[in-house]
């Protein structure tokens, strides 16, 4: 009903998809932000609940490592750019639903709560508010989407996708984006979660004394 966990990946801050010209100090510009592509990597453990729930099939809780990348340019009346890279150490909590599709695959829809301390920061600007930047510490709440593989009888593979979807701290008035230099980013973190069932022990199964064929499939059940 437990076992380890472990997920590498790769992160993303998202951007808007349209950067229309905008008034600073009644000079017209345009705001041009981007992603990077950062590292994510997770250790974890999880635990199933008795019989499998009913919504709530298993929860799980991890550390990782998370580095959010970006980027910032400014045209126009203005010329600046900008950069940043923030690397955080974060602990992760999780309920987790699972719908089965067939035999081998399934869909998994999670939601749960992230602390993030940032711990290293490397960011510079040219233009304005290049000191704009998360809180040392951050924390959210989450939506993880993943697409579960059982690959074995012990080993289960699920592709996932993260984002938030409140800011906790700190709060902005219900917004799940971060603000960064002029612009505000999604932080995405695309991983692949691998889990090990742990192999069924002698003590993990009751003795079944009813009848002498039930302690005779007992035996050979131990066997195995």
């Amino acid at each position: 009903m437990s076992g380890w966990l472990i997920e590498p990946g790769a992160t993303w801050d998202m951007t808007r998809f349209r950067n229309p010209e905008e008034q600073y100090n009644d000079q017209t510009i345009k705001v041009n932000p981007g992603g990077k592509i950062g590292a994510y990597l997770g250790i974890g453990r999880y635990n199933f609940f008795y019989e499998g729930g009913r919504f709530i099939n298993y929860l799980d809780y991890s550390v990782a490592y998370k580095m959010l990348r970006g980027k910032e340019e400014i045209t126009g009346a203005i010329s600046a750019e900008g950069k940043y890279s923030h690397n955080f150490l974060l602990g992760n909590f999780n309920i987790n639903n699972i719908w089965q599709l067939s035999d081998r695959t399934f869909i998994q829809n999670s939601v749960g709560a992230n602390i993030d301390w940032r711990f290293i920061t490397r960011q510079e600007h040219t233009g304005p508010n290049a000191d704009l930047n998360p809180s040392k510490i951050v924390a959210n709440i989450h939506y993880k989407f993943g697409f579960g593989f059982k690959i074995n009888k012990r080993l289960f593979v699920i592709p996932t996708l993260e984002t938030p979807i409140l800011n906790v701290h700190n709060f902005e008035k219900f917004k799940s984006t971060w603000g960064i230099f002029n612009s505000r980013y999604r932080p995405l973190i695309l991983s692949v979660r691998f889990a090990w069932l742990r192999p069924v022990g002698k003590a993990d199964c009751p003795p079944v004394y009813a009848n002498p064929d039930d302690k005779d499939a007992q035996e050979n059940f131990n066997m195995r």
